[in-house]
């Protein structure tokens, strides 16, 4: 992975991790008991508890065949079990089961449960999935629907099983294996909408599902940009200046945004880079192929839902010279606006009017930040002042700097000077 993306990737979780955090603390404390943890944490992808082999091993019985001790040791260390019994996997038939980790409580938690699971009576031989499809832009349910229904062994697709919904947006799949996960998808108005995997908890033969669609529009007029942070953080070489920039969009609308037509591609959002901007990366929510680059600006075919949409752009840009000017450019009005600039020998800052820095640690880096706020689509000017490239370059250029020093006292002198110093001795 090119240096670029490693740091867009690096610095886009570092600072999108302040805007989850809450909500993984508020994932740790509800996952308390042993049910919750099997069942919302990775365990229920991969086994079921009483109703067959899955990806991995009915887990029903488990007791008989491993002592507590190790059953913990499978929840927190599976590698620990491979090490000591020389074999990976130890069950035949079955992939090995990746690091969980859990912590001591957690793996016990789910290993009491294991071994306190009682199947509950007349639960069915095979499982339904019942849901609505509901048109959030009409408020209305979104009859005739066409839903498809993908089932999936591990990641390898499996069989399609097709629906349609009724005058009340519902629609149901019956008899339907334990040993599988599902995927609903669908399209609406040409934009597709997709469930996510699902797979049957134990003691249940029912999965209940709605399904929001939405109509969709060309009018950007809920689509405005809230927030954007922008990270220069030069390389320790002074060859060169990554940027990232996180954006954090919304659609405030009940429309799907599927932007205007320009030439035989629509497009939705748009991001401005520099010309000479290499190693472009954006963060994983973003198919690459779906955004196409023309000269300085990035477009976007991607339709925009309803809601918060946070994109990570990261680019480098090289240094040649000893001082540079670039411009960091954002096509839409924003209400916050956050630059972070590394400390270095580079002496690069933000050139804006408005803008004052302050000094900031981060993992025991320094930083400049500036905050700006209610600007209209522009850009934000930083100037590089590259010390570090004079200094590992002196050596280099001081023979030229020299010469062209006495070059140009030499010519100087040829010019001015020889006329001046004959009608000073003649003076004497």
């Amino acid at each position: 992975m090119k240096k670029a993306s490693v740091f867009a990737l690096s610095i886009s979780i570092f600072f999108l991790f302040s805007l989850i955090f809450q909500q993984i603390s508020v994932s740790a404390q509800v996952l308390s008991s042993g049910e919750e943890i099997f069942t919302q944490g990775k365990c229920v992808r991969c086994h079921t508890i009483g109703k067959g082999r899955f990806v991995g091993p009915d887990l029903l019985g488990v007791g008989e065949r491993y002592s507590r001790d190790d059953l913990i040791r499978w929840a927190k260390d599976p590698e620990s079990l491979y090490s000591e019994r020389k074999k990976k996997p130890v069950n035949e038939g079955y992939p090995p089961m990746p690091p969980m980790n859990l912590s001591e409580s957690d793996a016990e938690r789910v290993t009491d449960y294991l071994l306190e699971y009682t199947p509950p009576p007349g639960l069915s031989e095979s499982g339904t999935i019942i849901g609505q499809v509901r048109n959030i832009t009409t408020r209305k349910p979104q009859e005739g629907q066409d839903v498809v229904l993908i089932s999936y062994m591990g990641d390898r697709k499996q069989e399609r099983h097709f629906a349609k919904s009724d005058s009340l947006g519902a629609f149901s799949f019956s008899s339907l294996r334990w040993d599988r996960s599902y995927e609903i998808v669908l399209f609406h108005q040409g934009v597709q909408y997709v469930s996510g995997k699902m797979v049957f908890l134990p003691g249940k033969d029912e999965i209940i599902l709605d399904l929001p669609v939405y109509d969709t529009t060309s009018s950007d007029e809920n689509i405005s940009l809230r927030s954007l942070n922008l990270i220069v953080y030069p390389d320790d070489g002074g060859t060169s200046v990554n940027v990232t920039s996180l954006y954090v969009f919304e659609n405030s609308g009940d429309t799907v945004f599927t932007g205007e037509q320009t030439g035989s591609d629509a497009t939705t959002l748009v991001f401005s880079i520099p010309e000479d901007a290499e190693d472009v990366t954006f963060s994983d929510s973003v198919d690459p192929e779906a955004v196409e680059r023309k000269g300085e600006n990035l477009y976007s075919k991607l339709p925009f839902l309803p809601g918060m949409k946070r994109i990570a752009l990261g680019y480098s840009l090289p240094l040649s010279q000893i001082g540079e000017k670039f411009s960091i450019g954002f096509d839409y009005e924003v209400g916050d606006l956050a630059v972070f600039v590394r400390k270095t020998e580079l002496g690069i800052r933000v050139k804006q009017p408005g803008a004052v820095a302050e000094e900031i640690t981060i993992h025991d880096e320094a930083f400049l930040k500036y905050v700006l706020s209610d600007l209209e689509p522009g850009s934000v000017k930083v100037v590089v002042s590259n010390i570090s490239f004079l200094k590992s370059n002196l050596g280099k250029y001081l023979p030229v700097i020299l010469f062209f020093l006495f070059a140009t006292g030499g010519i100087m002198y040829f010019l001015y000077g020889k006329k001046r110093f004959p009608s000073m001795n003649s003076d004497k």
